[in-house]
């Protein structure tokens, strides 16, 4: 065992970062798939939530919304942001003459994860969001602001330091549902992607997801096609990249708060929340993906939209919808053979579904497993790996990653969650 190995068996942690820099190429996002799992991080809903970087040790999440910036126009015109037991602006200090809580604390485990090719998006909104725009300009202008604080733009206060997170999530439960395609469609011009047409949405997604790290992949159809089966060269620091924008609606048609949005602006992804609602996943009879993929395919601004199917991470993670993993595998199956807009399962949330018997692992094997089946023309996602087992670098990861989960975690006061989805 190399000396930065047995430095591992004391920093965990840092190692894993270390050798995640060290890898000479990682699999990439890939949103054309139908076996993503994007779990929302942040909210501590078991009561023991670990730091960011602990559930990116393996490969069974794709994706992470850090929930929540919760309130859009706080002290001192900032927004707020919180992360529970993580990061706050009560345990971890806030900008001078605002509540925009510090969380420079939180810039390694980000860029660990996004080393380790998931993407890393953060979440505006919430059950108890203070959010909502009164005219197309003002949702404009704070699309610029969270460009400049979390994205790809340029500020003197930057809660997360030089981490450039990979995009936002809207998850509107409240306020008014006007403007929101101003905002997202400014995020879009920010990050140059305004020329994208809802047909040749897609295909960019994947060219950009497949680039290296010198630069955007300007792809045809034929190029992407080529592409999608590369792995590619991470730089997380790299601010010239594609942004993702995802919604998380409730699973009555339309959504309330955020579906005028849906129709008038291109989103990556929907995260349909098929629980507590009536028709949610414990209410099969009332279930509605095929009203989702209908909208997808016909309403959407982005006619490429993913659409995924939106569960808890166990029965405590919602009020009513929590079903088991056996039967979470039967809705996504029929929807992976059914529904062509089908991309993945979301998951309220991490913390949750790693205490449930790592129910997150469970349902991202089951989705894995039924794709290989149904499509057996796309590569593995063990395959989509450019590792060895037999180099020395990719040996050390491998124990890195078996050293970073069982070292004992700094347990913090625990801040309790005030936008459990209940």
């Amino acid at each position: 065992m190399s000396t930065s190995l047995n430095i591992c068996g004391v920093l965990s942690l840092a190692c894993f970062i270390l050798t995640l820099g060290l890898l000479e190429r990682v699999a990439a996002f890939d949103l054309t798939r139908k076996d993503n799992l994007a779990v929302y991080w942040g909210q501590d809903s078991s009561g023991d939530q670990q730091p960011l970087s602990f559930y990116c040790q393996d490969s069974t999440i794709d994706v992470f919304p850090l929930a929540f910036l919760y309130i859009f126009r706080g002290t001192g015109g900032e927004p707020v942001i919180d992360f529970a037991n993580t990061c706050n602006q009560w345990d971890n200090g806030t900008f001078s003459g605002t509540d925009l809580a510090k969380c420079q604390n939180m810039a390694e485990d980000i860029k660990a994860c996004q080393a380790a090719g998931k993407i890393v998006t953060l979440s505006l909104g919430g059950a108890t969001g203070q959010v909502g725009f009164s005219s197309d300009s003002q949702a404009q202008s704070f699309a610029d602001q969270v460009w400049n604080l979390f994205l790809g733009g340029d500020s003197d206060i930057r809660p997360f330091g030089d981490a450039v997170l990979d995009g936002v999530d809207l998850d509107i439960e409240s306020g008014t549902p006007a403007h929101y395609a101003a905002f997202v469609n400014r995020i879009r011009s920010n990050a140059n992607e305004a020329k994208l047409n809802a047909t040749s949405f897609a295909l960019n997604v994947t060219a950009h997801a497949n680039a290296t790290i010198h630069g955007h992949a300007n792809a045809t159809t034929s190029h992407a096609s080529k592409q999608k089966n590369a792995t590619a060269l991470i730089d997380v620091t790299n601010k010239n990249k594609y942004y993702y924008i995802t919604a998380a609606p409730q699973c009555p048609y339309p959504d309330a708060y955020i579906g005028a949005a849906l129709n008038d602006a291109p989103f990556d992804a929907v995260y349909v929340q098929f629980y507590n609602n009536y028709c949610g996943l414990d209410q099969p009879s009332d279930y509605n993906f095929a009203t989702w993929d209908n909208w997808a395919k016909t309403k959407s601004a982005n006619p490429n939209v993913k659409v995924y199917i939106g569960a808890p991470g166990s029965s405590d993670s919602a009020g009513e919808g929590y079903v088991g993993v056996n039967t979470l595998a039967s809705f996504v199956s029929d929807a992976q053979a059914k529904y062509s807009s089908f991309g993945g399962v979301m998951l309220w949330d991490a913390s949750t579904a790693h205490k449930n018997g790592r129910f997150d692992r469970g349902i991202k094997t089951a989705m894995t497993t039924s794709a290989l089946k149904l499509f057996p023309e796309e590569v593995p996602r063990d395959a989509s790996t450019a590792s060895s087992t037999k180099s020395s670098t990719h040996t050390g990861t491998t124990d890195a990653h078996r050293a970073a989960s069982t070292a004992e975690v700094e347990v913090k006061p625990r801040v309790n969650s005030r936008f459990f989805r209940l």
